[in-house]
Formats: C-alpha cells, structure tokens, sequence
C-alpha cells in the first residue's frame, strides 16, 4: 500500500496526449531538481575541502539551471525548443570544420597512366566459382 508520502508526490510519469508545453515544463522540472543536487554536492564537497570537484559540480549545475530555464521560456512559447537548437548548434560546429573531399591524383595531360583499366576490371571467376554457377544453372532450370 502506497504511504502518505508516495501519495503527495507528483507523478513522475506523463500521460499520452499531454500538451508539449506540459512535457516542457516537466523536463525544466527535473533539471532543476539535478542542478539542485549538484549544489548540495558542491557545497559537500566545498566542506572537505575537494575543491576542483566543487567548481565542476557548481559548474555543471550551473549549466544544468541555465538548460532548466531555456525548456521553461520554450514551455512558455517564448523560444523555439531546447533540444533543436542543441542540434542545430551541433550541425553548424560540424558544417564549420568540414572540408570537401579533394581527390589526390591528377591524371597527366595524356590521360590515365598505361594499364589502369587491367586494374579496375575484375579478374575472370576461377574454377570453383564456375562450378557454382554451373549448379545453380541446373538447379535453376
């Protein structure tokens, strides 16, 4: 049986038909709850004196409210979804940094060099290849 505390706590499931706003909030719902954990350990780790580890927790959480805020103004209609734009940023860095493909080898004026096209034909079957297509040509007929 469920206790009184299980009761009073909100779902943490959402329903099908829910309204993208609703799934927005819900998402700027749990980074607030990790962000909010990742000050408590901070501030943990801040008390033990493991420093580095307290500035990457409060720079994570940090990041994690920041991330909470922008699904909030998406929920809100004020900007276009999160996740997009993470993927559209994502593709710009890629689209920055990608260079096209530049073939190594020039053909002199002459043409291609003598023999390339031995090369690029494939050779005849051998023996064993021939005797599989003769019987895959009897048990096709």
């Amino acid at each position: 049986m469920p206790t009184d505390q299980q009761k009073n706590q909100a779902p943490v499931y959402s329903f099908q038909g829910s309204s993208p706003a609703d799934e927005l909030l819900e998402i700027a719902r749990i980074h607030h709850k990790e962000a909010k954990q990742m000050y408590e350990s901070a501030h943990a780790a801040e008390a033990e004196e493991r420093f580095e580890e307290a500035k990457l927790l409060m720079d994570l959480a940090d990041a994690r409210r920041e991330r909470a805020e922008e699904f909030e103004r998406a929920a809100r209609g004020e900007g276009g979804d999160p996740i997009v734009s993470e993927i559209l940023e994502g593709q710009e860095d890629i689209c920055l940094s990608y260079k096209p493909h530049t073939s190594t080898y020039v053909p002199e004026e002459g043409g291609f060099p003598e023999g390339w096209l031995e090369e690029i034909i494939p050779p005849p079957p051998g023996r064993i290849a021939r005797a599989v297509a003769w019987v895959g040509g009897l048990i096709a007929r």
